[in-house]
């Protein structure tokens, strides 16, 4: 067969499983960026993700096209069942009567992720993945809680398709590039404060949805410099974005007229690097770790406007002002018999969100991964994945104010709006095919 037929085949098998994966909605993992991007290494807690042995490392990796001969295609779908409860302790939301002051903001979502590689030479790969690597889905149980004027839903949806070639430039060593193209939509709704005294509500109900496409890049390298050993590093660019859509927003006490109109917001989603080591330790055993690193420094104020919010064209502002993410993981792999290997793994997050900068919208904290995993091999051509993972998350504790700024409760803030904290807990379920042509 062919370098051509091999791809057109591939093409037709996995048009089913790339289709199925722009379906779904996503869910946010340090910051608002989603790591469920593979079943496998779902099992390790991301140990190993870099350093190839599955064509799904692509996504960290894109010279991990290169890690499987011939073509083949892979899938993940991950339900990730999470609860976030929000407890107001305090602030001039949680005052009034008959105001209810905890509600769970978290949900449940479905993280899809696509592969498919081919071998157009012995030394040249091309390859396809289609990921959500930026998401958030928050919505209150109770949508009339203290924190509605704050924030009721809150939605990020991104899909992202990075076409990638990867090139052994010698024996265990390959080198891989890619492009990203990514779409992604924004949705935030506010709620209003209306105390019962006031003819009008004192913060006005505000609803913002735009969306825009962007554009990036992708590289990285994989070096086997003795048998049994893997090393990664992959890099995915930062995608700028000035995502245009409609806000309104009603008559309030301290927001003035209502208002509807076009708005726009300009973003930049952070730049990742990923480390991973992949080690043999004897015939059956396996040692992977993973150190990665997201610029989410770099999201600051979030702006919206409008020429129609009035004299300033500031319509919201969103006090995000991130640090940098990291993640440290360790894992294993065990291949208990030749069609069964099991894995598992721990990982620490930093978050790039601080109780200092933490919103309700977002009650994001720094966690421990716990996972494990397994894979078993129905025939030569297939391979069934299995992944689990248990996130703890530390207690996020919030207080937002009316002075804004880059804190949301400093020194120069007047009013304390809401005060509180966040319980937050989140299992994964992931289930993975993998195909051989």
């Amino acid at each position: 067969m062919t370098a051509i037929e091999r791809v057109r085949s591939a093409i037709v098998g996995a048009t089913v499983l790339l289709g199925l994966g722009a379906l779904a909605e996503t869910a946010h993992a340090g910051g608002f960026g989603v790591h469920e991007q593979s079943a496998t290494f779902l099992g390790t807690a991301f140990a190993g993700a870099a350093a190839g042995g599955d064509i799904s490392s692509m996504y960290w990796n894109p010279a991990a096209a290169a890690a499987v001969p011939g073509c083949s295609a892979a899938s993940s779908y991950s339900l990730i069942l999470g609860s976030s409860d929000e407890t107001a302790t305090g602030g001039l939301l949680a005052g009034g009567p008959g105001v209810d002051r905890s509600t769970d903001v978290g949900s449940d979502v479905l993280v899809p992720a696509s592969y498919l590689a081919c071998q157009l030479s012995d030394k040249l790969f091309a390859g396809v993945a289609l990921n959500s690597p930026f998401g958030l889905l928050t919505k209150p149980d109770d949508l009339g809680w203290a924190g509605s004027p704050i924030a009721v839903t809150s939605k990020v949806f991104s899909v992202n398709v990075n076409p990638t070639l990867a090139y052994k430039l010698a024996p265990g060593l390959t080198v891989g590039v890619g492009l990203q193209v990514e779409y992604l939509k924004i949705r935030l709704n506010h709620g209003s404060f209306a105390p019962p005294q006031l003819p009008v509500p004192l913060i006005a109900a505000r609803r913002f949805e735009a969306d825009d496409w962007g554009v990036g890049a992708t590289a990285g390298l994989l070096w086997q410099p003795l048998p049994g050993t893997s090393i990664g590093v992959g890099y995915r660019s930062a995608v700028d974005f000035d995502v245009e859509g409609q806000f309104t927003r009603g008559r309030g006490a301290t927001t003035g007229a209502a208002v509807s109109t076009e708005a726009e917001a300009g973003l930049t989603l952070p730049e990742q690097v990923t480390f991973s080591v992949r080690q043999a330790v004897g015939p059956t055993w396996a040692v992977l770790g993973t150190v990665e690193w997201k610029n989410w420094s770099r999201l600051g104020n979030v702006t919206a406007v409008s020429t129609g919010c009035g004299p300033t064209g500031v319509c919201e502002v969103l006090n995000l002002n991130f640090r940098d993410g990291w993640l440290f993981s360790v894992g294993a792999e065990y291949a208990y018999s030749p069609t069964l290997v099991l894995r598992g793994g721990v990982a620490y997050e930093i978050s790039p969100i601080e109780d200092r900068t933490r919103d309700i919208l977002l009650p994001d904290s720094n966690r421990v991964f716990l996972s494990a995993g397994a894979s078993y091999k129905y025939s030569e051509n297939i391979i069934l994945d299995l992944g689990y993972s248990h996130i703890f998350f530390e207690d996020a504790d919030f207080c937002i104010g009316s002075g804004g700024g880059s804190t949301h409760c400093n020194p120069g803030t007047t009013t304390v709006l809401l005060q509180g904290s966040s319980d937050t807990s989140v299992d994964i379920v992931a289930l993975g095919l993998r195909y051989k042509f």
